[in-house]
């Protein structure tokens, strides 16, 4: 019983270290503290056998055996719980049995007093070749680390094989045990690499623990009490403990720090929200947005770029951008629209429900933020990549987007980084639509009051201006002086022109359409360029045409299409009158289900966007204009379910575009078939 009763204290401490780390595990879940947890039930079992050693006969050599190989094995496995495979399980279990399988059965060997050379250096070239090729496929974070562990290991192969060839095997035994704490210390020095208590202890106990072996063999014959070199083992054991609360600590300390950034990055969205949803306007806040986002998120870079009336795109707000990057993001956004937006959600990867995460390659074509800053490999984020989120309507109608790039922390673009950031972006485009929404109904309730007022002086006017022409005609009978004649033709001249306005005025406050027709709007749009190529041509003026082919029909009179574009296009050329550089482009496409066509000229472009729809409001001289044009335009437009807008583009001149749902051949056909089908 004696030593049983001197292996007490050390048993009865590493039965209590065992059970703490198998306590631990239920609140570090991962394979690195179950890994721990099984080295040092090997080594309290190393000691227990211990005690069974003085015991006589055949007892006595499986003691001895079990004792050396629990000792080998712990440190083989506080070697493996220290690789970068330690999480990946068919790897991990590999590498032990690669280093596990040869080294039991050295011991195994020279414990039962095998005496056969060949067995040990197969053993021993097993555990070498093996532990070179794992360093070299699966090497550690510093190459030149990895190097030297495979040369220190390929040296104490070749020093262990030489002695086996000479039938001296214990000292290939001795070189495991050093070699395998050793390392572990350097290992664990590289995973934590932090001058805290916890680690720099775990790293001098495995370096004490090494140097226990060839200490004990130079030590042999002196008197020095066994329980000293359990030390080493004591301390590594008390720093991975530490190593863990320290851990723990750390991860309190910046879940901490994550809630106060939280909450900071929530008062200020919040804040700017309030702003967003009581009206306060919506381009004012674009810059502050960004620079929210950028203070209070992972992202450095931020861009919010927002549509127009006619689904344009241009850059309303930007944080972390250089100038030269925001006017060459302002100048590739003249070319874009809304469906742009929709067509890079498609190919992107969602990231959350409301956002998506677009590799270099997906987002080339459209001129992404671009940043130049370099990544270091990770799984999360890679050089050109961006995130994109879309301001999308409760119609589901893209308003625009917001674009970010350049991650403080790769690893926080995640979903509950994007989830503030999307709450943010769902407010703004609430506070787009209302605002697009709020102008559309002031223009609509004022067209209207406009509209019925008109209706009744035009009717009022018609009737003497009826008069006048009729007795105009007949006085122009009755006189025969060509002088008087000529004043009353000049009379009549006036009045038709005053007729004619009167027509206008009762064709824009008409509330019955006209017979509907479906009409080709490339046809008509063609044949409108043909009546002004001529005009355009003598006043110098640059027409610039682009027309998508094959272009649906559109539900609309041919002669009111016609009249709405002549409209434009006159707009157009006499707004380039004075233009150093007189420009007109003209775009005819499909978006969606709409056909757009789009005027853009040269010009000063619009004195007051409020305005420009009123009746008899023009910026013409007197007698160029009646100021009825774009009024007539808006009120045939919308009579057959389009839309119409207007804007002054940044680098100057002004757009007008207007939108009309397109008619699908087919539909219509089936249609007029059903129609037909039922009245027979």
């Amino acid at each position: 019983m004696t030593p049983l009763l001197q292996k007490l204290p050390t048993l009865l401490v590493l039965a209590v270290l065992v059970s703490i780390f198998v306590s631990l595990q239920r609140h570090v879940r991962s394979a690195r503290v179950r890994m721990w947890t099984l080295a040092w039930g090997l080594v309290f079992l190393h000691s227990l056998v211990q005690v069974f050693e003085a015991q006589p006969g055949l007892a006595s050599q499986v003691a001895a055996a079990i004792n050396v190989v629990c000792l080998q094995l712990s440190g083989v496995v506080f070697l493996v719980s220290l690789t970068t495979t330690v999480e990946r399980d068919t790897l991990r279990w590999g590498l032990l049995a690669l280093l596990g399988l040869p080294i039991t059965i050295y011991a195994v060997g020279i414990s039962a007093g095998t005496d056969l050379p060949w067995l040990y250096i197969a053993c021993v070239l097993i555990a070498m070749i093996g532990g070179c090729v794992w360093l070299l496929q699966f090497r550690e974070r510093a190459s030149a680390f990895a190097v030297t562990l495979v040369l220190l290991l390929l040296s104490v192969g070749a020093w262990s094989i030489y002695h086996a060839a000479n039938h001296r095997y214990g000292p290939g035994l001795s070189a495991a045990l050093t070699l395998s704490f050793g390392v572990s210390g350097l290992l664990f020095w590289q995973r934590y690499r932090r001058p805290s208590p916890g680690v720099l202890t775990v790293v001098g106990g495995f370096a004490a623990w090494a140097a226990t072996v060839p200490a004990a063999a130079l030590f042999s014959q002196a008197q020095v009490n066994p329980e000293l070199w359990n030390v080493p083992k004591f301390l590594v054991a008390f720093g991975m403990i530490l190593a863990m609360v320290e851990d723990k600590s750390r991860t309190i300390q910046e879940a901490s720090a994550r809630e106060h950034d939280l909450n900071q990055q929530l008062q200020r969205f919040a804040s700017v929200t309030s702003r967003l949803l009581s009206g306060s306007g919506v381009e004012g806040l674009c810059d502050e947005i960004a620079a929210a986002i950028t203070e209070t998120s992972t992202f450095e870079r931020c861009a919010v770029v927002l549509s127009n009336d006619d689904r344009s795109l241009y850059l309303a707000g930007c944080d972390g951008l250089t100038p030269e990057r925001r006017a060459a993001i302002k100048h590739q956004l003249r070319h874009r629209t809304t469906e742009g937006i929709a067509e890079i959600c498609a190919v992107g990867k969602p990231l959350s429900r409301h956002s998506y995460l677009l590799k270099a390659e997906q987002v080339a074509h459209y001129e992404p933020l671009r940043s130049r800053r370099v990544f270091a490999a990770n799984p999360f984020w890679e050089a050109g990549d961006e995130v994109l989120v879309p301001l999308q309507s409760a119609r589901g109608t893209y308003v625009g987007c917001i674009s970010l790039d350049d991650p403080r922390d790769v690893g926080r673009v995640t979903l509950e980084e994007m989830s503030k950031i999307e709450l943010l972006a769902g407010d703004l485009a609430v506070a787009i639509e209302n605002a697009a929404l709020h102008r559309q109904l002031l223009r609509t309730e004022k067209l209207a009051g406009l509209g019925q007022l008109v209706a009744g002086v035009a009717h009022e006017l018609n009737n003497p201006l009826t008069a006048v022409v009729g007795y105009n005609d007949l006085l122009c009978d009755e006189l025969r002086d060509e002088n008087s004649r000529q004043k009353l033709e000049k009379i009549r001249r006036e009045a038709q022109r005053m007729k004619r306005i009167i027509e206008n005025l009762l064709r824009f406050s008409r509330q019955n359409s006209l017979e509907r027709k479906t009409c080709q709007p490339e046809q008509v749009l063609r044949e409108v360029l043909m009546l002004h190529e001529y005009n355009a041509g003598m006043l110098g003026v640059d027409l610039q045409v682009k027309i998508e082919p094959d272009l649906p029909p559109v539900n609309i009179n041919e002669d009111q299409l016609k009249q709405v574009l002549l409209n434009l296009l006159n707009n157009a050329v006499d707004a380039t009158e004075e233009s150093s550089e007189k420009r007109i482009s003209i775009e005819a496409l499909r978006c969606g289900e709409r056909i757009v066509v789009r005027f853009e000229d040269s010009g000063p472009g619009f004195a007051d966007l409020n305005r420009a729809f009123d009746p008899f409001y023009t910026t013409k001289p007197v007698g160029r204009g009646t100021g009825l044009g774009l009024s007539i335009c808006y009120g045939i437009v919308k009579e057959h379910g389009g839309e119409i807008h207007i804007r002054n583009m940044s680098d100057g001149g002004a757009s007008v575009a207007i939108e009309l749902p397109a008619t699908e051949i087919g539909g219509t056909a089936a249609m007029a078939a059903s129609a037909a089908s039922s009245a027979g």
